[in-house]
């Protein structure tokens, strides 16, 4: 699954980096920001995973909510310049989300709405580097393993 949200970042122009749950969020995003390219999505590791059964007893793709924190830097720390790079990560996350809704059912075994409960916040300014873009949430599909 995030095989496939790397993929899709990719071909919209933003790299995803995983983040780990056990490190402040923070700390995380500024050593991330030195050392790779804007805009970026950070992404949490831990991934709850719910697998259900249909009524005949086979096994549904499972589905996961994934949050996503998609940031650039505005040109200068003006509200107006902050609020313009948030809108900016807002249009970049549709297109992102839009091609990775095509990229799931292209090369996965998803078909049928492989990513639902799409929502995000702009988020101006985040963080002590006063990072500007977008909180998402979804709820998407994995890809079942063909021996399943």
């Amino acid at each position: 699954m995030l095989t496939e949200l790397k993929a899709a970042a990719e071909e919209v122009g933003f790299s995803i980096i995983i983040a780990t749950s056990d490190r402040n969020i923070n700390d995380q995003l500024n050593r991330i920001v030195r050392s790779e390219e804007l805009p970026l999505a950070l992404v949490s590791w831990d991934l709850d995973v719910n697998i259900t059964f249909d009524d005949n007893g086979l096994m549904n793709n499972p589905t996961t909510s994934v949050t996503l924190l998609l940031i650039d830097k505005a040109e200068s720390l003006e509200k107006i310049d902050l609020e313009e790079k948030a809108e900016e990560m807002g249009d970049l996350f549709i297109r992102f989300i839009k091609n990775a809704k095509n990229y799931m059912t292209t090369n996965t075994n998803v078909k049928e709405q492989p990513i639902t409960g799409i929502s995000f916040t702009y988020v101006p300014s985040y963080g002590s580097g006063k990072h500007s873009g977008i909180l998402a949430k979804f709820t998407m599909q994995l890809n079942t393993p063909s021996e399943c």
